[in-house]
């Protein structure tokens, strides 16, 4: 009997695993799982930026869903960027290789986890990968076509372990370069009928030629877009924005080396299938305007048939009172996705709505947005007041600056500033400024995967910018590579929304000291430096200063 109550959709399966990784285990385990996990970090940061979302940790690799095939390809094309780039400066025992296999196909939802045939199908492209490589299903080769000026070769029709149809796939060829030696899958694609091959080599030909832009236009994203309300001004490239990151966000004393502070700690697995869905509270919908709030009651109190379809900007539809389930999924996301068209001037793959909730159940498979704790800014501001000016505000691109003056300073609403990892930032007005300060940290923790700080609030700047050191990021938690107990932990979250200078120094063992209140830069920096040696720390040094990830001048 077919089960009515599955929750089916299309996505995109990414599927990675470490090439030999028991043999690199076997020589020092220890050392090998702290590189896996800064590695599978990296991999997982890079998922987030192309608005995907980790699902499962599969011990030596993981798999990740995107909405959009393109974002996948990409992110699968930068995270072996980044192994390479890794590999290059590391010894020989500490070189990891990854295959990536990517499908696009329907997928059961499991509570966080997805199950189904796309997903079996993107571990299997994988086992047939080159060793560094990327092998894609005929479907994701459809959508990428035009998109992505890349290099293919066709590898004909596939019959992979336990999958009981052929699947036509493709390998990836950076750059339109071919391997040095064919996988012994490639041989297949041999035997195809000499007419097909004519055909497939004109088009291969084509893409050879394009290979080498389109690998310029992946490395050198386009200028961002235009500002608009809910628009990120300058973190974002058109075709290449960080958005629907839905990875857990990582608890801040999660275990990963101790001797690489640069290094992020693993994503956490997600926790087993709940038999439970979250009940629908009006109050926990993320994003939405608290002047909306009656609305998103409303549909709480609704009865009947009904769907509640939400976007990253907090713009929402409820679809009540239907014929069905199916027919309020539908008018939900039809309605919003409408809303959108005619509310956002230039609408951008993150802007796309999904199921947030069926009946009263929450569907939706992202968890809450990492945010810093409550009240989410420093109690205090700083005094003498420190008036906004976009060209001197820290973390920003030319081209951002050149909008948040123009429209940033001049709009007349409540409007908060936000800046998160990897030099991103965001802002959109609301009525009042608790609200607008919740909405576009939550807005951002979403895309990024990361607390994010609020850097204004209208024209007042609400954190000091380091001058002693140069400012490379914003600080999180998890940017602290060593386990720590509850105790530091705790202190890392109270630390991010502290009053007046404040820093971390970070040791080569781990030990961490913090300083907060302080009257002056030197007299955190000195203080954190102090405490991180009391602790036991050798070779101290400043990682933070204020919201700020930092380095020498």
């Amino acid at each position: 009997m077919t089960d009515t109550n599955l929750v089916r959709r299309l996505t995109t399966i990414l599927a990675l695993d470490v090439v030999a990784f028991s043999t690199m285990s076997a020589r020092d385990e220890e050392h090998a799982l702290a590189l896996l996990a800064a590695r599978l970090d990296s991999a997982g940061t890079l998922v987030r930026q192309h608005r995907g979302r980790v699902f499962k940790m599969t011990g030596d690799g993981l798999l990740a869903e995107f909405a959009s095939p393109v974002e996948a390809v990409r992110a699968a094309l930068e995270i072996q960027e980044a192994m390479r780039s890794a590999n290059a400066t590391a010894q020989a025992d500490d070189q990891l290789t990854l295959r990536i296999g990517i499908n696009l196909g329907d997928v059961v939802e499991s509570g966080d986890d997805l199950m189904g045939d796309a997903v079996n199908v993107a571990v299997r492209l994988e086992s047939i990968s080159e060793v560094g490589g990327i092998c894609i299903s005929s479907s994701v080769h459809e959508q990428i076509v035009g998109k992505l000026m890349l290099g293919t070769e066709d590898l004909g029709e596939q019959h992979l372990k336990n999958i009981p149809r052929a699947i036509h796939a493709y390998r990836l060829t950076i750059d339109g370069a071919r391997p040095a030696a064919a996988h012994p899958a490639h041989r297949v694609a041999r035997s195809m009928p000499r007419t097909r091959l004519i055909l497939l080599g004109g088009a291969t030909a084509v893409l050879v030629l394009g290979a080498l832009a389109g690998t310029f236009y992946l490395r050198h994203p386009t200028l961002p877009p235009s500002l608009q309300i809910a628009e990120p001004t300058g973190a974002l490239a058109t075709d290449r924005a960080v958005a629907l990151t839905a990875v857990p966000p990582v608890a801040p004393h999660a275990a990963a080396p101790a001797a690489s502070p640069a290094a992020a700690p693993p994503a956490q697995p997600p926790p087993a299938p709940s038999a439970a869905p979250r009940r629908f509270v009006a109050k926990e919908v993320p994003f939405t305007p608290d002047f909306r709030w009656r609305a998103v009651q409303n549909y709480a109190d609704a009865s009947g048939a009904k769907a509640f379809a939400l976007n990253v900007r907090g713009i929402f539809a409820t679809a009540t009172d239907r014929v069905d389930e199916a027919a309020a999924r539908r008018d939900a996301l039809d309605d919003c996705n409408k809303k959108v068209e005619r509310e956002v001037p230039i609408v951008r793959d993150y802007d796309r709505c999904m199921l947030y909730a069926v009946e009263n159940d929450v569907v939706w498979s992202f968890r809450a947005p990492p945010m810093p704790p409550p009240p989410y800014i420093p109690s205090a501001k700083p005094v003498p007041p420190i008036v906004f000016d976009p060209a001197t505000a820290p973390l920003l691109r030319e081209s951002a600056r050149e909008r948040l003056a123009a429209h940033y300073l001049t709009s007349r609403h409540t409007r908060a500033l936000v800046l998160g990892h990897n030099r991103f930032d965001w802002w959109t007005p609301s009525e009042t400024d608790t609200d607008v300060i919740r909405r576009n940290l939550q807005i951002c923790g979403h895309l990024t995967g990361r607390p994010c700080v609020v850097y204004a609030v209208n024209k007042e700047v609400l954190v000091r910018t380091p001058q002693t050191m140069r400012v490379t990021d914003i600080f999180a938690p998890q940017d602290i590579g060593a386990g720590l107990d509850d105790a530091q932990a705790k202190a890392l979250d109270d630390y991010l929304i502290a009053n007046d200078w404040r820093a971390v120094a970070l040791a080569a063992n781990g030990r961490i000291g913090i300083a907060s209140g302080r009257a002056s830069e030197q007299d955190a920096t000195s203080m954190a430096l102090q405490a991180c040696r009391d602790a036991g720390g050798p070779d101290c040094a400043i990682t933070a200063i204020g919201p700020f990830m930092v380095a020498p001048q």
